[in-house]
């Protein structure tokens, strides 16, 4: 018996020196877990930092990479819109060469001068359209004078011919010994306009009574007016 309780007296000092040093590596493994914990802390913050970083870097290097292609892209641009250089050699394929570029601006050029010309002469064309239309309206206008001339005639002519109808009837209705010397005071025209309406056998009996003189030249204007008209007469009325 006494053995037995000698050991378990000597086995609590030990289980007590052992809480003891629990109690007191507490303390220690809190401070060390704390500072466990501000180191992962700054790791974080310092792991952000560096992905903000290799953002911005990356951003950066994407924008110089698109300005380098945008430069790259505007020079050969400018490349091909600069005229080549005639030095002899050859051609690049699929640029035209300066002969080529030369025959294309005189193309151009030529193009520019028919379709100055073909707008000049459609011009013209209206210009003439216009003064062919102010032709045609002046003959209309001048159509129209002639029917109204001719109108105007048609009536002088109609009253005419009753003013001398009506002369013609005073002339036959007086003795030939009363109207031959007033018959020859009148012209010889209006002598001629009046025997041709008068009857035959009333033109002989006034003739009987005029003057030799006077009854001769009446004979020979109604003698030539009886013949036939000549070549020159025709032409001319044509």
């Amino acid at each position: 018996m006494t053995p037995i309780f000698n050991e378990s007296i000597d086995q609590a000092p030990s289980a007590e020196i052992v809480t003891r040093r629990r109690v007191r590596l507490f303390p220690l493994l809190i401070g060390v877990a704390g500072l466990a914990l501000v180191g992962r802390t700054v790791d974080i913050y310092t792991g952000v930092d560096l992905m903000f970083a290799a953002a911005q870097a990356e951003e950066q290097e994407t924008t110089a990479t698109t300005e380098g292609q945008d430069a790259a892209t505007a020079e050969h641009a400018a490349d091909a819109a600069a005229p080549v250089a005639d030095t002899g050699a050859p051609a690049i394929i699929g640029l035209p060469s300066s002969e080529e570029m030369e025959l294309l601006s005189q193309l151009r050029q030529r193009r520019l001068e028919l379709d100055k010309r073909a707008r000049e002469l459609d011009e013209q064309e209206k210009t003439l359209l216009a003064f062919e239309k102010r032709i045609d309206d002046k003959i209309g206008q001048l159509k129209v004078l002639e029917e109204q001339v001719k109108s105007h005639l048609k009536v002088f002519e109609d009253q005419e011919a009753e003013q001398l109808a009506s002369i013609v009837k005073v002339y036959e209705t007086m003795p030939a010994k009363e109207a031959a010397p007033r018959f020859e005071m009148l012209g010889l025209e209006t002598q001629m306009d009046l025997v041709t309406r008068m009857k035959p056998l009333k033109v002989a009996a006034l003739m009987a009574k005029m003057s030799p003189d006077a009854a001769s030249r009446l004979t020979t204007e109604l003698a030539n007016v009886a013949q036939a008209p000549n070549l020159e007469d025709i032409q001319g009325n044509n």
